[in-house]
C-alpha cells in the first residue's frame, strides 16, 4: 500500500525531492518518523524548516540532530505569527 501511494507521489513530483516544513509542538515523533523516511533515496520529500509555538519542544532537538532549520514562533498575536511563518517559508 505505501508503495503504491509512493509510486503515485513520485509519478506527480517527478524525481526531485519537495521541500518541506513541518510544525511541531511537543516530543516530535511523528517529525522523527517524516526524517527517517526522506532520507531514503526515492522518498518525494526533505524535510528543510521546523516550525514550533513552544520553545521547550523535545522535538527541536531534531534540528540541531539533523542539521535542519528551525524557529520558534509567537503566537500571541495570530496575524502577525501567521505572516512571519509566511515569509520564513518563502524563504
Amino acid at each position: 500500500m505505501v508503495q503504491k501511494k509512493f509510486s503515485l507521489i513520485a509519478k506527480l513530483i517527478g524525481l526531485k525531492k519537495l521541500k518541506t516544513a513541518v510544525f511541531i509542538s511537543g516530543a516530535g515523533s511523528n517529525l522523527q518518523n517524516l526524517i527517517k523516511f526522506s532520507l531514503f533515496k526515492k522518498a518525494p520529500i526533505k524535510i528543510t524548516f521546523i516550525l514550533s509555538d513552544k520553545k521547550k519542544a523535545k522535538g527541536l532537538r531534531f534540528s540541531n540532530e539533523y542539521k535542519i532549520e528551525s524557529k520558534i514562533y509567537n503566537f500571541q498575536n495570530k496575524l502577525e505569527a501567521e505572516n512571519k511563518i509566511l515569509n520564513d517559508l518563502k524563504k
